[in-house]
């Protein structure tokens, strides 16, 4: 298994020519098979992907892990790349999702409707727990144990006229499944990671979880909540813990010195193999 950032917050200093910007994509590769996990926030992962010499028109399933601009902002980009991926969403009311940072200042930060609406031939909502491609699934099932990250608190949804917290119920957990385990993608964790990953766990009792990749959303968080975090990530003696993006620089700094040799920082072309 191979997983190749194409697009996120951070550039590789080695390589200026890839784009950076806040967002994340995934490119993924299980055997002969090619899938994505979210497409960032524009075409950028695209330009990077041709950069790298990875080929779009090779994914089979696309997953947008959210409705959030800043991982299916690029689905117009793909579409225009990618002629035939089945693309998945989880099924969701059609609210406006929002950012509200005080009352003067409100944006949306959802999703592109009328393009979802021109693309419903390939637009596959998920309701529920399943594998959606070999070796390829998507969680519904997330379990509440675990705190919410603060971040979330000025998250909205505004829905029949109503604008209330943001639920979250949009949002999914991508699993890719070997003999050998599994690695889970967080997207941004707006359930929470440990969350997330106890829903991994739950799909796939007893099976080892290889990595856990993605943003932890932990930006608004404090250095104690943070510690304790990662702490419980290392009890969870995961080999690597891949993150970057939402969790804010300041957290992932706190999350590497608790994590050690199981940390690894997230940036545009990165490349993991499992």
């Amino acid at each position: 298994m191979r997983i190749t950032t194409l697009i996120e917050n951070h550039p590789d200093q080695n390589r200026p020519e890839l784009k950076a910007e806040h967002g994340v994509s995934f490119y993924i590769e299980v055997g002969e098979h090619a899938y994505m996990s979210d497409v960032g926030q524009s075409g950028n992962f695209a330009d990077n992907a041709a950069a790298i010499d990875v080929d779009l028109g090779r994914v089979e399933a696309l997953a947008i892990s959210h409705y959030h601009y800043d991982h299916g902002g690029g689905l117009g980009r793909f579409v225009e790349e990618n002629k035939k991926a089945a693309i998945y969403l989880r099924r969701s009311i059609e609210a406006e999702y929002l950012a509200v940072d005080d009352p003067e200042s409100i944006r949306y930060i959802g999703l592109d409707r009328g393009l979802l609406k021109q693309h419903t031939d390939r637009i596959i909502y998920v309701d529920d727990n399943q594998e959606v491609a070999p070796g390829f699934y998507l969680l519904t099932d997330i379990p509440g144990k675990h705190p919410k990250p603060h971040g979330d608190e000025r998250l909205k949804m505004r829905f029949e006229g109503e604008t209330k917290p943001d639920t979250f119920m949009h949002e999914m957990v991508t699993i890719v499944k070997e003999q050998e385990g599994i690695v889970v993608l967080t997207g941004c964790a707006h359930n929470g990671v440990l969350n997330m990953i106890a829903a991994a766990q739950n799909a796939f009792p007893g099976k080892s979880i290889r990595a856990v990749i993605g943003g932890f959303h932990l930006n608004r968080e404090d250095d104690q909540t943070v510690r304790e975090i990662g702490k419980k990530l290392l009890e969870l003696n995961i080999p690597k813990i891949v993150t970057g993006h939402c969790t804010g620089d300041h957290a992932t700094e706190v999350l590497a010195e608790v994590l050690g040799d199981h940390f690894q920082g997230l940036y545009s072309g990165l490349e993991m193999t499992f």
